[in-house]
């Protein structure tokens, strides 16, 4: 057989060929937003609507829309404590039902 090589190289040349783990300093970091996809019954769609509706009116603007709204209650139940306890109790109430 001799020194035939494989269509596909050597071991050693699919080795050479394969791009290094960037260093931890060279770590990318991801920027872009992550879309998350939420499934609402149409009563829960309907009655924070009508909550964003109601805050656009309170706040004299022309209107409130839902995605801002989820964010910042995202962000609300990481830096608030008593937030994240009664969503940790409804998760455990809801998943008991189940």
């Amino acid at each position: 057989m001799g020194n035939r090589r494989s269509r596909y190289g050597t071991a050693a040349d699919r080795k050479a060929k394969v791009p290094k783990a960037p260093e931890a300093s060279q770590e990318r970091v991801r920027t872009e937003p992550i879309r998350v996809t939420l499934d609402l019954k149409p009563k829960q769609h309907r009655e924070l609507k009508r909550w964003c509706n109601g805050a656009a009116a309170d706040l004299d603007l022309s209107a409130v829309a839902l995605a801002p709204v989820l964010r910042l209650l995202g962000e609300e139940l990481l830096r608030n404590p008593e937030l994240a306890d009664t969503i940790r109790a409804e998760l455990k109430r809801q998943a008991e039902q189940v």
